[in-house]
């Protein structure tokens, strides 16, 4: 039932989180791809929030430039300053999904970090999320079917750009599907779900059809963030993470 919403107008609103990955969003094939993943979403008669990273190899470009600037005098610019140079990868995976699904016919509102309005505590190249306006997105929910937003980015305590640490868009995406009260979170990777070993080193390793949150740390390796799995165990959340179209592994208790 929609929070503060009583009575005969009451409706159930169910509501799935996608999160794409860099992996995912290599050049317009799959960006198309995540676009016709939402639409699958859609027509199970559920809204969508899609959460995107920043295209590959984007987010280690703009830290070299950083890194470029400041090697004769480390330590001088602000956190605040490379977190909002690095919101800009991310921005960029936002505006073309809106275009991939807006060709599809699908009409999206996109939502920048600070829109998006996800609190963090702590250092802002390594940040936790504490706090987000769930009613808020869920009012845009009443009125697009779709949100395409930033993962990996926040706003600190003192307003500054703050971001989540490598990996971070997979803890945007279960922070949104906890505070959304979510009936799926999904991460869309690259591979089809927890395999056992490094399907990289071993070909033929198996595939979790179900695994603990603890098994993904212990296995897992860099697939999932591990803050991110560690969050969704207190908070009892369970997720997918499977490939375009696929069923990939369930993670929960």
């Amino acid at each position: 039932m929609r929070r503060g919403v009583t009575g005969a107008q009451a409706e159930i609103v169910a509501v799935s989180v996608l999160k794409f990955g860099s992996s995912v969003l290599a050049g317009p094939e799959g960006f198309k791809a995540a676009a016709e993943e939402v639409v699958r979403e859609l027509a199970e008669g559920r809204r969508v929030v899609a959460v995107v990273s920043a295209p590959p190899g984007a987010t280690d470009a703009l830290l070299r430039s950083a890194e470029a600037l400041t090697c004769t005098t480390p330590g001088v610019v602000p956190g605040g300053l490379v977190s909002r140079l690095l919101a800009t990868g991310e921005a960029v995976s936002v505006a073309l999904l809106g275009i991939a699904l807006a060709v599809r016919g699908v009409s999206a509102h996109l939502l920048d970090a600070e829109k998006l309005g996800l609190r963090t505590r702590g250092p802002v190249l390594d940040a936790d999320p504490v706090d987000l306006d769930a009613e808020r997105i869920r009012r845009f929910l009443d009125v697009h079917p779709v949100l395409v937003v930033p993962g990996f980015l926040g706003v600190s305590e003192d307003g500054e750009p703050s971001v989540l640490g490598r990996g971070g868009s997979d803890m945007t995406a279960l922070f949104l599907a906890d505070r959304l009260d979510a009936v799926e979170c999904r991460l869309v990777k690259d591979v089809d779900g927890v395999h056992a070993s490094d399907p990289r080193l071993d070909p033929r390793a198996p595939v979790f059809q179900h695994a603990s949150w603890q098994v993904v740390i212990d296995v897992g390796g860099e697939l999932v963030q591990e803050k991110a799995v560690r969050f969704a165990a207190e908070r009892g959340r369970s997720f997918r993470v499977a490939a375009f179209g696929g069923k990939g592994t369930w993670v929960g208790a």
